[in-house]
């Protein structure tokens, strides 16, 4: 309980005092779910403008219209008859608008001087930011300089930064946070399908006989999809979860199979090896679509649901059930989020799924798919256009012949273009070693989101230049820049976002931005101007900019030739590729069976489980597990300015297991202090079976009790996304 009103109540009681004002539905479920139908939050003020767009928060992309009064957001509804969310919306996206409003918005640019962060001009501020970088350019070179970005911007944004780094500073040094959630699933996607980008369909959910969820509570943090697939139990599809935390989906899986903390890779494999003895695989398919299937039936072998079940903690009949309830179906879909990809063994595991899928010739087909839900809300298309690890199109940074096209394609010599992308990791890394100078971090919150964050802070204390690009001047992060510039949010800007299904929506502006903030497009264009590198930028207009984005893009496997902002609009949404204008998206990627590989061929990849980092011992008995709660998303620096969203969930706690509780002599409400080898925090006790014994689960969310202070420096060695799922902590009572 927290201020004398449970979670739950809270959202039933919005969903009831908006039905009663007139939207046009509501469901509250049973089981906490709660979701809002052409509504908006209690006490709103009708407005007398909607604008269409597309919701700032998860990568559902859910679509959203934006309601404002003389200028002012004063609501948020879904948007009826869109085909992802078709008028819902969950706690966060019906409040969102209270976020553009926040008193802690920045307004006007801030330098540092005699320690102190002062008012400044734009022209003040960019004067001294590329004053900087024009000095650190010609000393120690483009390698002196780096750029962290996010997954929340929109597509021409992206695209404009990823440019202006790469053929303008010529650096290396370009990363998002995308790396932080993304990057396992984007390897995953690379090394078994040729190319990234999800293979589904939200669609597929209502078509899927079974469904297999794993590492995703889904119903917190993807709850508009979570509804989908609650919709589909209820109309007979069977559900297998995958968690070892019990969450509202366990709660209404046929199957479930709370796993120890890491142990992804053998139960997947152990699935497949039930899968291929008895017979459920599709032979024509795996000979004439994949490759490596001897090697993988060899390899599987070993991986009998006995042997499994001794390394992931859960009975070998359970997993031979579940196997045989996804192989005996004749459409089964998985799905997977963070759980899966924040790991050692992120890439491996989504192969594993891939390869689940591919011996089953279940992939591009209704209900079928193997399929990794994206976080943010344009992570997917900073992917696609360059705004971290590949060049526009899905080039690879490492290809020559891929360097050649985008640099014919910019007008610029390949010579001059990087061939690697270092991951933040090793940015940080490399700023600690002196190399990196720079670090323009633009809509994210590394000092709360990275890793070892003792560790980070020491890195942003070190740096000669740190200029913060954000919408709020208060992110945590900021405390040690030298420059902040004030960024415009979603609903003050046009351009494209891209969901996890690769559909294209709009955003609209429906604001200005506050006092003299800018949307991050204009600002990179300024930049770019003052640092020489205009001549790169032919267009002023993100309407221009995708125009030039479908041209680099036309052949390649996102093809956005067809798409434009009216046609983008008045379909509700495309999903790409979207080849010519006669094209109506596409639903699923590799219906026809060939891949994006050299030889046409999906890659079946023979894996074993990569030792964790660090397990729980003696001194440190506890594995901590960190994520999201509905009501909040990512550090916290959007949803903790809502006020109705706040006061559910205000602060850090530590959910613990009974058992455990007692035998620290700790109740609900205690406080506890949490410590790993790297720092230590103190939260509030939730005592809770929904972890198991041993382990415990601590939100993201919170700076005064900040969970990456604990997080191991660990990184997948494929993708380099960070381990933020498994590591050692003890607890003890304040």
């Amino acid at each position: 309980m927290t201020g004398g009103i449970s979670r739950r109540t809270f959202l039933q009681l919005s969903v009831a005092a908006t039905a009663a004002l007139g939207a046009a539905g509501a469901v509250a479920a049973g089981d906490g779910r709660s979701y809002v139908s052409g509504g908006f939050a209690p006490g709103h003020v009708e407005p007398d403008t909607w604008t269409y767009s597309t919701c700032g928060f998860c990568g559902t992309g859910c679509g959203i219209e934006i309601g404002t009064k003389d200028g002012v957001p004063v609501a948020i509804r879904g948007t009826k008859g869109y085909p992802v969310n078709d008028g819902l919306l969950c706690a966060k996206g019906i409040y969102q608008w209270k976020i553009i409003t926040a008193p802690d918005r920045g307004k006007r640019p801030l330098i540092r001087k005699d320690g102190k962060m002062v008012p400044a001009t734009w022209d003040e501020a960019l004067t001294a930011m590329t004053d900087k970088l024009k000095q650190l350019l010609a000393d120690y070179g483009p390698e002196s300089i780096a750029c962290y970005n996010t997954g929340q911007l929109c597509m021409e944004e992206f695209y404009t930064l990823g440019k202006l780094m790469r053929a303008g500073f010529r650096t290396p040094n370009l990363d998002g946070n995308t790396r932080t959630c993304m990057a396992s699933a984007v390897m995953g996607h690379i090394r078994s399908f040729g190319t990234d980008g999800p293979v589904g369909a939200y669609a597929d959910i209502e078509a899927a006989e079974v469904i297999l969820i794993a590492g995703s509570n889904m119903a917190e943090c993807h709850p508009i999809l979570f509804g989908r697939v609650v919709k589909a139990v209820e109309k007979g599809a069977r559900l297998i979860c995958v968690d070892p935390r019990l969450t509202q989906v366990s709660r209404i899986a046929t199957i479930n199979l709370p796993i120890r903390p890491g142990t992804d890779v053998v139960l997947l494999n152990a699935m497949a090896h039930v899968i291929i003895r008895e017979g459920l695989i599709d032979r024509a398919y795996i000979d004439a679509h994949t490759t490596g299937y001897p090697e993988l039936e060899q390899h599987l072998r070993k991986y009998t649901p006995q042997y499994a079940a001794g390394i992931c903690g859960v009975p070998a009949e359970d997993i031979e059930a579940a196997a045989l309830l996804y192989g005996r179906a004749e459409r089964s879909l998985s799905m997977w989020v963070m759980g899966i990809n924040q790991s050692v063994n992120g890439t491996i595991a989504n192969n594993c799924f891939h390869n689940l899928n591919l011996i089953q010739g279940k992939i591009g087909k209704p209900g079928c798919a193997s399929f990794s839900i994206t976080g943010q809300p344009a992570a997917m298309a900073s992917r696609e256009v360059g705004g971290s690890s590949s060049y526009p199109g899905y080039r690879a940074i490492g290809n020559a012949q891929h360097r050649a096209e985008i640099a014919a394609l910019w007008g610029v010599d390949p010579a001059t273009l990087p061939d690697k992308s270092p991951s933040i990791t090793e940015i940080i890394d490399a700023i600690l070693e002196g190399r990196i100078k720079a670090l323009w971090v633009i809509c994210t919150n590394p000092l709360m989101s990275l890793p070892d964050q003792n560790r980070v802070r020491q890195a942003l204390e070190k740096l000669e230049l740190l200029v913060v690009q954000d919408a709020f001047e208060t992110v945590d992060t900021a405390q040690y820049a030298h420059i902040f510039l004030p960024a415009a949010l979603w609903a003050e800007k046009s351009g494209i976002m891209v969901n996890s299904e690769r559909r294209l929506n709009l955003l609209k502006p429906a604001v200005k931005p506050p006092g003299e903030a800018r949307t991050d497009f204009e600002i990179f264009l300024d930049v770019a101007d003052r640092m020489g590198f205009g001549h790169l930028f032919p267009y002023r207009t993100t309407e221009e900019c995708f125009e030039e984005i479908k041209r680099v893009t036309r052949g390649r496997p996102n093809d956005y030739s067809g798409a434009t902002y009216a046609r983008i609009e008045a379909s509700k949404g495309l999903q790409w590729p979207i080849p010519d204008e006669r094209s109506p998206g596409t639903p699923r990627l590799y219906a026809d069976g060939r891949f994006n590989t050299p030889d046409g061929r999906a890659v079946l990849w023979a894996v074993d489980p990569i030792e964790l980092p660090e397990v729980p011992d003696g001194e440190y008995p506890f594995n901590l597990n960190s994520g999201r709660v509905q009501e909040h998303y990512h550090t916290g620096t959007k949803t903790r300015k809502v006020p109705e969203l706040n006061a559910l969930v205000p602060t850090a706690y530590v959910e613990l297991n009974p058992r455990d509780a007692e035998a620290l002599g700790v109740q609900y409400g205690d406080r506890v202090c949490i410590e790993s080898r790297r720092g230590q925090i103190e939260a509030k006790v939730v005592v809770t079976s929904q972890v198991a014994p041993g382990s415990c689960f601590v939100p993201m969310h919170f700076g005064e009790g900040p969970v990456n202070r604990l997080t191991v420096w660990a990184v997948d060695p494929f993708s380099k996304e960070p381990n933020y799922k498994q590591q050692a902590v003890r607890l003890r009572r304040v």
